[in-house]
C-alpha cells in the first residue's frame, strides 16, 4: 500500500494483519544541541493489568506532608449496564486484554528503541494548515493568521480572540457548531452588527501523496460562508483561487483524506474541553475522551451500525422464507391453470392443424409420387448426358487409338522399307568377306609357287657350290693348298654373311608376331580397363541405388522428378478435371519380388512416371500443368473406363510381370498391359533354363517374351523372344543405376537386403576384374619389353652382317691375286652369284608375300566381323519388325474393343432416350392427378399446410380423432378468461423469482457482512490492546520527565480511565496518589502527560490545545511547555497549535521550528486603526 494512503485513512490500522509487534512510534527530531542526553523511560510495576482499576491504594508511610496521606476512594459511580449481544461479540470476553504485562513490556521496548538525540524536525509536504482568515467572525472583523508547519504558539491576553482560531478551523473544515462548545448554531458566530461571516483555511497540498494535485495545485483553499439567517455554504478552491466545488461532501473528502479529525475532542481541544479534561474530568469522562480521541468510539459506533444492519437483514431473511413458500405455492397453482389453458388452446390449434393436414397429406402423397416421376425423368436425362459423355470419351479414345494404329503402321512400313537396306548391307558384307577369302586363297597359291621356285634356286646354288668346291680342291692340289685355304675362308665368310642374313630374316619374321602380340595384349588390357571402369560405375550406381532405396522409405516421390509432389497438390486443388488423374503409376505399383526391381524398372521405363486420365480434355489440362511446372518425363495416357477382362496369360507355373506386381487401380494395370504386355512376359531367374523354355520345343502359348538374370552381371538381365519356329532373339537389359526406385515394395527390408547382396557381388566382380586387368597390363609390359629387345637384336644383326660382308670383301681381294690360275673356277663363281641372286630374289618375294598374307588375314577378320555385325543388325531389324507387327496387332485389338464400347454406348443412349420418354408421359399423368387434389384441398385450407416428416394421411387421421376426444373432457373446467389466467401465472412466477433472487442476494450480503464484521472486530480488539499499552507506557515515560511516578489504569470492561501519580520520587514504596490529592500544577502537569500520551497514539497530522497552562505555576508551566515542544518534535511532520495567555519566552526552548503568534485585543486594534 502506498505511504499516502496508509497515512490518510483512519482505518488503515485495521486493514493489516494481527501483529503485536506491528505498531511503531515515529520519533521527532530537533536541531537543539543542549538536549544531548535523553532520559530513559521509567515504568511502574504497581499498575499491573491484572490489578482491578478501582482497587484502593495501600496506605503510605507517615509523613509531615498532609498531601501524602492516602485519600478515601472516590464515591462509587453508576454501574455499567449489562452488555448487549454486540458488545459481547465485540469484547470477546476481554481475552485480548489478559496479557497487559506483556503488552506493556513490548510498548516500553518500543519507547526505549526511539533515538535519544533529536535531530532537525521535518516539515510535512501536505496536510498542514498554512493560514486562517476570519471575517466578521466572533469578535474579529478580519483576522488573518499565517501558521508555521510545525509548532505554533498563539499568545494573547484574555479576550484577544485566540480561541476563535480553533473554532474557525473546526467550523471551516466541516465541524459542527456544537462541537466547539462556543455556540449552538452558526448564526451565533457572526459578529454583532454584521449579517454575514466568512472563514478561509488554506491547506498545504504538495508531495507525491498530495490530494488531486493536478486539480488543486500546491494548496487547497476551503472557504465557508454563513449568515445570521442560518444559511451556510462551502467553496473549495485551487491554489490559484479557481472554484473547484461548492459541495460539503467534497470538503469532507479532503478532511477525510488528510485525516484532520476536527470533530475529535482530543484533536482540537477547546477551552472548555481542555479545562474539563485537564482538571475536572471523572474516570468515565477521561475514558470517553480516550476512546473518542483514539477513534475507538467512532469505529465502535460504525461496527454497531453494521451489526444492526446485519440483524435487520437476518430478520428479513426469516420473513423472506415464509413469503417465498407462499409465493411458490401460488405460482405452482397459477402455472397448473395456465398449463391447462395452454394445453386446451394448443389442442384446439392442433386440431385445426390436423384438419388442414388431413387435406394436404393426400396432396403430399401424390406429390411424392410426382416427385418420383420427376426424379425418374431427371435420372433418365442424367443417364443420357452420361451416355453422351461416354460416347464423346469413347470417340476420343477411338481417335487416339486410331492415331496409335496409324503411327504403328507407319513405323512398321518404315521398318519394312529399311529391311531391304539391311539385307543389302548384309549381302555386301558377305560378298566382301567372300572376296577377301578368295584373295587370301590366291595368295596361298602364289606363296606355294614362289616357295617352289625358292627351293629350286636354293638347290641350284648348292650345285654350283659343290662344283666350286671340287674345282678349288683340284686347284689346291695343283697350287699346294693356299688357294684352297683362301677359298675356304671366303666360303666361311660368305657362310657367315648368309647365316647373319638368315638370322635377320628369322628376326624379321618374328617382328609381326611380336607386334600382333603387343596389339592383342593392349586390346585385352584396354578391354579389361573398360570392364573395370564399367564395373566401378555399376558399384557406384548400386551404392547410390541402395542409399536411395533406404531414403525412399520415407519419400515415395524420390524416384520421380522433383516437381511431381507439387503437380499432385495442383491436381488435388484443380476442380476442372472431369475425373482426377491417377499417377504416377509407380506410386500405385507394389513389387512382390524385390530381386526383379532393377530389371522391371528398366523394362517399364517411363510408364512408371506416367499419369492416366479419362478423357482428352483432362489429358490436355494435365499436360498444360506439366508444361508449366517443367515436367518432361511424365507421359499422360488416356485410359479406358472399361477394364480388360480376358487377359491371355501363360501357364500358372510361370511368374509374369503382372503376377509379381500388385497394382492399386485396374486402369493402371490395363495401361501397363497395353504398353508392355506385362501379362505375357514371363520371369525366369536362370538364363539356361529360360533359353530351354523359350527356344527348345514348341513355342509357349500366350508368352510374348521372357526376362532372366544375366549369367555373371548382377542386376543385369536378358530379354528372350521367339517369333515362329526358328526366329530367336535375345537382347541385354542394362539397368539404369542412376534411376531411383519408383515402385513400392511390400517387404522393404528384403529389397534392401537383396540390393546389399547385389552390391557385395558387384564389389567381388570388381576385384576379380581388377586382378585380371593388372595381369593383362603386366603381359602388355612384357610384350613392350620383348619388342624393345627385338629391336636391339636387329641392330646387333645388322652390325654382324656388315662385319661379315667386310671380311668377304677382304678375302676376295686376296683371292684376286690368284686370278688367272683357272678361269673355270671363276665361271663357276659367277654362275653361283647369279644363282644366289635368284635365290635372294625369290626369298624376298616369299617374305613380302608372307607379310601381305598376314595383312590379308587381318582384313578377312575385319570383314568377317563386319559381316557378323551386319547379320546381327539385320536380325535386330527383323525383331523390330516383328515387335512392330505385334504392336500393330495389339493396337488393332484395342481399337476393336474401343469400337465395340463406342457402339455399346450408342445403344445405351437410344435406350436412355426411350426410358426418358416413358418417364415424361408418366410424369404428365401424375401432374394432372396432383392438380386435382390441390384444388380439393384448397377449398378446405386455402394455404398449404406443412406436413411433418414421417407423417402420413393415416397417422394424422388417428391423431385428429384422439385430440377431438380430449377437447371434450377439458371444456368446462376453466373458470376465467384466457388473458386473466395468463396474467396471473406470469405475475406469480415473476414474484416468486424476484423473491428467490432477493433472498439469495440478501443471504450473500448477510454472509459477507458477518465475515467483514468479525474481521473488523478482531482488528478493533488488536488496536484497542496496542493503543492502550502504548498510552500507559508513554504516560509513565512523560511523568518521568519531571521525576514523577505514576500509572494509567484503563478498565475497558467498566469503561473507566484512572490516573495515579506519585510526585515524590523518593517514596519508592508508594503506588501513587489520586489526582484529586495533587496540587493544581501537579494535576495540570499530569493531565498534560496524559494528553500527550493519547496524542502520541493518534494518527491525525493536526493537534490543537487551548489554554493548557492556566492552572500551572511557573515551574510546571515551563516543564509542560518544554515537554509539549519536545513531544511535538518527536512527532515528525505533525502540526501543533497551542494557545496560552501567558508569555512563552524565557520558559521554553525556542528554535526555528517554533512560531509564536501574538494577538492583541480586537478593541485595541480598532482603537489603533480608527
Amino acid at each position: 500500500m502506498p505511504a499516502a494512503v496508509a497515512k490518510r485513512s483512519r482505518r488503515a490500522a485495521f486493514d493489516d494483519e494481527d501483529d503485536d509487534e506491528g505498531a511503531t512510534i515515529v520519533q521527532a527530531s530537533s536541531s537543539l544541541r543542549n538536549e544531548t542526553q535523553r532520559k530513559k523511560a521509567r515504568t511502574s510495576n504497581g499498575g499491573s493489568g491484572k490489578k482491578p482499576a478501582w482497587t484502593a491504594r495501600e496506605e503510605s508511610p507517615p509523613s509531615s506532608d498532609d498531601d501524602e496521606t492516602m485519600q478515601d476512594p472516590e464515591p462509587e459511580e453508576p454501574s455499567v449496564p449489562a452488555a448487549t449481544q454486540y458488545e459481547m461479540m465485540r469484547d470477546d470476553g476481554f481475552r485480548h486484554l489478559e496479557n497487559t504485562d506483556l503488552d506493556d513490556q513490548r510498548a516500553t521496548q518500543r519507547l526505549k528503541n526511539r533515538p535519544h538525540v533529536l535531530g532537525e524536525n521535518q516539515v510535512a509536504l501536505n496536510a498542514i494548515i498554512e493560514s486562517i482568515t476570519c471575517i466578521n467572525f466572533m469578535c474579529h472583523v478580519k483576522l488573518h493568521v499565517d501558521l508555521g508547519p510545525l509548532l505554533n504558539f498563539i499568545v494573547g491576553e484574555n479576550g484577544s480572540g485566540k480561541s476563535a482560531i480553533l473554532t474557525a478551523i473546526t467550523l471551516c473544515l466541516g465541524g459542527k457548531a456544537s462541537a466547539t462548545n462556543r455556540g449552538g448554531s452558526l448564526r451565533s458566530f457572526v459578529k454583532e452588527g454584521e449579517e454575514h461571516a466568512s472563514l478561509v483555511v488554506k491547506i498545504k497540498n504538495q508531495g507525491p501523496d498530495a490530494y488531486k494535485p493536478d486539480l488543486y495545485g500546491e494548496s487547497i483553499i476551503v472557504e465557508r460562508n454563513f449568515s445570521k439567517t442560518g444559511s451556510s455554504g462551502f467553496k473549495l478552491k485551487s491554489s490559484s483561487g479557481r472554484i473547484i466545488s461548492t459541495k460539503k461532501a467534497d470538503v469532507d473528502d479532503v478532511v477525510e483524506y488528510y485525516c484532520l479529525q476536527v470533530d475529535n475532542p482530543l484533536n482540537v481541544l477547546s477551552q472548555d474541553n481542555a479545562r474539563q479534561f485537564l482538571n475536572a474530568a471523572t474516570p468515565a469522562a477521561k475514558y470517553k475522551y480516550f476512546v473518542q480521541g483514539t477513534q475507538l468510539e467512532q469505529l465502535d459506533q460504525d461496527y454497531q451500525l453494521l451489526q444492526e444492519t446485519l440483524e435487520a437483514n437476518e430478520t428479513r431473511l426469516l420473513t423472506f422464507q415464509e413469503s417465498i413458500a407462499d409465493l411458490k405455492e401460488k405460482s405452482e397453482k397459477a402455472v397448473k391453470l395456465r398449463d391447462a389453458l395452454t394445453k386446451s388452446a394448443e389442442m384446439r390449434r392442433q386440431s385445426k392443424i390436423y384438419s388442414n393436414q388431413l387435406c394436404w397429406a393426400q396432396v403430399m402423397e401424390e406429390e411424392t409420387l410426382l416427385q418420383q416421376k420427376e426424379d425418374a425423368v431427371l435420372a433418365a436425362q442424367e443417364e443420357i448426358v452420361r451416355t453422351e459423355a461416354t460416347i464423346v470419351e469413347k470417340s476420343e479414345i477411338l481417335e487416339t487409338i486410331d492415331d496409335k494404329v496409324r503411327e504403328a503402321e507407319e513405323a512398321l512400313d518404315t521398318l519394312r522399307q529399311e529391311e531391304g537396306q539391311f539385307k543389302d548391307e548384309e549381302e555386301e558384307a558377305k560378298t566382301n568377306f567372300n572376296n577377301a577369302r578368295a584373295s587370301i586363297e590366291q595368295t596361298h597359291t602364289q606363296e606355294r609357287d614362289i616357295h617352289q621356285r625358292l627351293t629350286n634356286a636354293s638347290q641350284k646354288v648348292k650345285d654350283y657350290e659343290k662344283k666350286i668346291r671340287e674345282e678349288e680342291q683340284r686347284l689346291e692340289e695343283v697350287n699346294g693348298g693356299a688357294l684352297a685355304e683362301k677359298q675356304r675362308e671366303l666360303e666361311d665368310a660368305k657362310r657367315a654373311v648368309e647365316e647373319t642374313r638368315e638370322s635377320q630374316r628369322t628376326h624379321d619374321e618374328r617382328s609381326p608376331s611380336l607386334i600382333n602380340e603387343l596389339a592383342e595384349a593392349q586390346k585385352k588390357a584396354q578391354e579389361a580397363q573398360d570392364l573395370v571402369n564399367q564395373k566401378r560405375q555399376e558399384v557406384t550406381a548400386a551404392e547410390t541405388r541402395l542409399r536411395n532405396l533406404s531414403q525412399n522409405r520415407t519419400d515415395p516421390f524420390a524416384g520421380f522428378e522433383q516437381q511431381v509432389p507439387q503437380l499432385l497438390r495442383l491436381i488435388e486443388s484443380d476442380n476442372g478435371f472431369l475425373e482426377k488423374p491417377i499417377g504416377p503409376i509407380g506410386t500405385h505399383v507394389h513389387l512382390i519380388q524385390p530381386q526383379w526391381s532393377s530389371i522391371l524398372e528398366k523394362v517399364l521405363g517411363a510408364s512408371l512416371n506416367a499419369f492416366v486420365v479419362s478423357s482428352r480434355s483432362d489429358q490436355v489440362r494435365l499436360s498444360s500443368h506439366m508444361e508449366r511446372l517443367g515436367i518432361r518425363n511424365c507421359p499422360v495416357f488416356i485410359g479406358s473406363t472399361t477394364p480388360i477382362r480376358n487377359l491371355r496369360e501363360p501357364d500358372e507355373n510361370f511368374d509374369t510381370i503382372l503376377r509379381v506386381l500388385r497394382i492399386d487401380d485396374p486402369r493402371l494395370r490395363d495401361q501397363l498391359v497395353i504398353n508392355h504386355h506385362i501379362e505375357q512376359t514371363i520371369l525366369i531367374k536362370h538364363r539356361e533354363e529360360a533359353q530351354n523354355v523359350m527356344f527348345d520345343g514348341p513355342q509357349l502359348e500366350n508368352v510374348a517374351a521372357c526376362l532372366c538374370f544375366h549369367d555373371s552381371k548382377r542386376g543385369h538381365g536378358v530379354r528372350l523372344t521367339r517369333r515362329g519356329a526358328n526366329n530367336f532373339s535375345s537382347s541385354p537389359i542394362s539397368p539404369g543405376y542412376d534411376q531411383k526406385p519408383r515402385m513400392k515394395s511390400d517387404d522393404g527390408e528384403s529389397q534392401v537386403n537383396y540390393f546389399k547382396e547385389s552390391l557385395e557381388q558387384l564389389r567381388a566382380e570388381f576385384k576379380e576384374l581388377e586382378v585380371s586387368r593388372r595381369t593383362l597390363q603386366q603381359a602388355t609390359e612384357r610384350c613392350i619389353q620383348a619388342i624393345n629387345q627385338h629391336k636391339k637384336q636387329k641392330v646387333n644383326l645388322e652390325k654382324q652382317l656388315r662385319n661379315a660382308q667386310a671380311r668377304v670383301t677382304h678375302i676376295e681381294e686376296e683371292l684376286d691375286k690368284f686370278e688367272g690360275v683357272d678361269n673355270k673356277l671363276q665361271g663357276y663363281k659367277i654362275d653361283l652369284q647369279e644363282a644366289q641372286a635368284q635365290k635372294d630374289h625369290y626369298g624376298n618375294q616369299f617374305g613380302e608375300l608372307a607379310m601381305q598374307k598376314q595383312e590379308m588375314n587381318k582384313e578377312v577378320d575385319n570383314l568377317h566381323e563386319l559381316f557378323k555385325q551386319a547379320k546381327l543388325a539385320a536380325q535386330d531389324h527383323r525383331a523390330k519388325i516383328s515387335k512392330a507387327e505385334d504392336k500393330v496387332k495389339r493396337f488393332q485389338e484395342t481399337r476393336r474393343v474401343a469400337l465395340a464400347e463406342k457402339n455399346q454406348a450408342f445403344e445405351k443412349l437410344a435406350m436412355a432416350k426411350e426410358v426418358k420418354e416413358d418417364a415424361e408421359r408418366s410424369k404428365q399423368r401424375q401432374a394432372e392427378v396432383v392438380d386435382e387434389y390441390i384444388q380439393q384441398a384448397s377449398q378446405i385450407a386455402p394455404e398449404r399446410v406443412y406436413i411433418p416428416e414421417g407423417e402420413t394421411h393415416r397417422s394424422i387421421e388417428r391423431k385428429f380423432e384422439s385430440i377431438k376426444e380430449q377437447l371434450k373432457k377439458i371444456r368446462g373446467q376453466l373458470g376465467a378468461s384466457d388473458e386473466e389466467i395468463q396474467n396471473r401465472a406470469t405475475q406469480a412466477i415473476q414474484e416468486y423469482r424476484e423473491a428467490k433472487k432477493s433472498h439469495k442476494n440478501l443471504t450473500s450480503l448477510v454472509d459477507e457482512l458477518k465475515k467483514a464484521l468479525m474481521d473488523r472486530l478482531r482488528k478493533w480488539r488488536t488496536f484497542q490492546r496496542l493503543i492502550s499499552a502504548h498510552a500507559r507506557c508513554n504516560f509513565n515515560y512523560l511523568l518521568s520527565e519531571r521525576g514523577f511516578r505514576g500509572e494509567l489504569f484503563l478498565d475497558h470492561k467498566a469503561k473507566r480511565l484512572r490516573v495515579q501519580v506519585e510526585p515524590d520520587e523518593t517514596r519508592k514504596s508508594s503506588s501513587g496518589r489520586n489526582t484529586k490529592t495533587l496540587s493544581g500544577g501537579e494535576k495540570s502537569f499530569s493531565s498534560i502527560c496524559l494528553l500527550l500520551a493519547i496524542w502520541d497514539a493518534m494518527g491525525s497530522p493536526l493537534r490543537c490545545l487551548d489554554e493548557f497552562d492556566v492552572f500551572m505555576d511557573n515551574v510546571n508551566r515551563a516543564i509542560s511547555t518544554n515537554m509539549l515542544i519536545t513531544t511535538a518534535r518527536r512527532s515528525v511532520g505533525k502540526q501543533f497549535i497551542l494557545i496560552t495567555p501567558n508569555a512563552i519566552e524565557g520558559r521554553a526552548n525556542i528554535d526555528k521550528d517554533v512560531r509564536i503568534i501574538r494577538l492583541t485585543d480586537p478593541r485595541q486594534r480598532r482603537l489603533a486603526n480608527p
